[in-house]
């Protein structure tokens, strides 16, 4: 089942009836005005399960979560099959190396994220997300975390890229 913004019925707040910390993330790209569209699908844990789901694995982009000393939370959304280069993260957030932390389940819960599930924009003021330039050089529609495992969120990377807080710059390896 496919949910565009449009198909789905407003609640009373005039809002969307969605999951809490979905309809957070939602609110940003409403904002932006940019289409998008969340499939709902079985549950995919592995690369495995989410190679088989009914998306090209070359639009498939992963957000991976961190941490540092000045910043409790910053997203990193990459091409599903690159490898983050570390030494280029923390260039770019203006952080050592050594500061970088993956952001533990728990940490991810509170900000209402799952593992495997992150979408590459928060509704949280201080949270950025960095862009490796290959999702946005893709030139089609990428696939996305969307909140949790059965549902994936499809995006035009132009969108991502000019949200609040997005920045892009080569973080592959």
């Amino acid at each position: 089942m496919d949910i565009d913004r449009q198909d789905l019925s407003p609640d009373e707040g005039g809002g969307f009836r969605t999951s809490t910390g979905e309809a957070a993330w939602r609110s940003v790209l409403d904002a932006d005005g940019g289409a998008y569209t969340v499939h709902e699908h079985a549950p995919a844990h592995s690369v495995a399960e989410r190679q088989a789901l009914p998306f090209p694995w070359s639009q498939a982009v992963k957000t991976l979560a961190f941490t540092t000393a000045d910043t409790p939370l910053l997203l990193v959304a990459l091409r599903a099959e690159d490898r983050i280069d570390f030494a280029r993260l923390a260039a770019a957030v203006g952080a050592s190396r050594s500061q970088l932390r993956a952001t533990d389940a728990e940490a991810l819960g509170a900000e209402g994220l799952v593992p495997g599930g992150i979408p590459p924009v928060s509704h949280r003021p201080g949270v950025p997300c960095w862009i490796d330039t290959a999702v946005i050089e893709v030139g089609q529609p990428v696939f996305c975390g969307a909140g949790s495992a059965d549902r994936t969120l499809q995006v035009e990377p132009a969108v991502l890229a000019r949200l609040p807080r997005a920045h892009v710059t080569q973080l592959r390896r």
